[in-house]
């Protein structure tokens, strides 16, 4: 089957989560640097990697409806400070700071700027803010790749419902039997993106399942180029 369109998950698979997360810690250091009583970097990044939970954040550990606010109370909460910020001020950074902070993944910007040269459709399916997609993507540099950027805020539609891939899909005007899907997580990226007809890869190495010995499995993004 001709692969026309090239799909992408965003955490773990166009950026390094844990990456972004001590760049983000390091950059949440500097900014506070005279509010906290020491460099703190280690315990920063201890807390936001507990919250956030690889993108995939455990309801028992939000203690507010988002990531952020959650990590900023906890930062709050169990950083030692000369004098504390406000809890909105230091959410506020998160939803200012942590897209810019984003790690590509190795090989990524290479593996974009070659299939957009192809003339292969690109886009993102992501669950989550749309404007956290989009700073995200701005961080790394990528924006300019895609001619799709759909987040769950956008549709109203999380993954792994195979109808927020069947909608990028049509937006891509292309068929899902000509799209092919990379993403790191087996349930919410690959099941949701076959159930939709597509064409999946699933990029380990960040969360373990029981599936299917049939689905196709790379290691590097590099790889992706074998399966066009």
């Amino acid at each position: 089957m001709t692969i026309r369109a090239v799909l992408f998950d965003l955490d773990n698979t166009l950026t390094h989560r844990d990456q972004s997360i001590l760049a983000y810690s390091q950059s949440l250091a500097q900014r506070y640097q005279h509010q906290l009583q020491a460099e703190q970097i280690t315990q920063i990044q201890a807390i936001i990697r507990r919250i956030d939970n690889g993108g995939y954040p455990k309801k028992e550990l939000l203690t507010h409806p988002s990531i952020a606010a959650s990590v900023a109370d906890a930062l709050l909460q169990e950083l030692k400070w000369h004098s504390l910020p406000e809890l909105d001020e230091l959410t506020q950074f998160w939803f200012q700071q942590f897209g810019l902070s984003a790690v590509a993944m190795q090989g990524a910007n290479q593996l974009l700027s070659e299939l957009k040269q192809q003339d292969y459709k690109l886009a993102v399916v992501s669950n989550g803010g749309h404007a956290t997609r989009l700073t995200i993507l701005q961080g790394l540099g990528f924006s300019h790749y895609f001619d799709e950027i759909v987040s769950s805020e956008l549709v109203g539609i999380s993954k792994p419902n195979p109808e927020i891939f069947l909608y990028t899909s049509q937006k891509l005007d292309i068929a899902p039997e000509h799209c092919l899907f990379i993403g790191d997580h087996p349930v919410n990226d690959i099941q949701g993106a076959t159930c939709a007809g597509m064409n999946a890869l699933w990029l380990q190495g960040f969360h373990d399942s029981e599936v299917s010995q049939e689905i196709a499995r790379i290691q590097s993004l590099a790889e992706i180029k074998q399966f066009l």
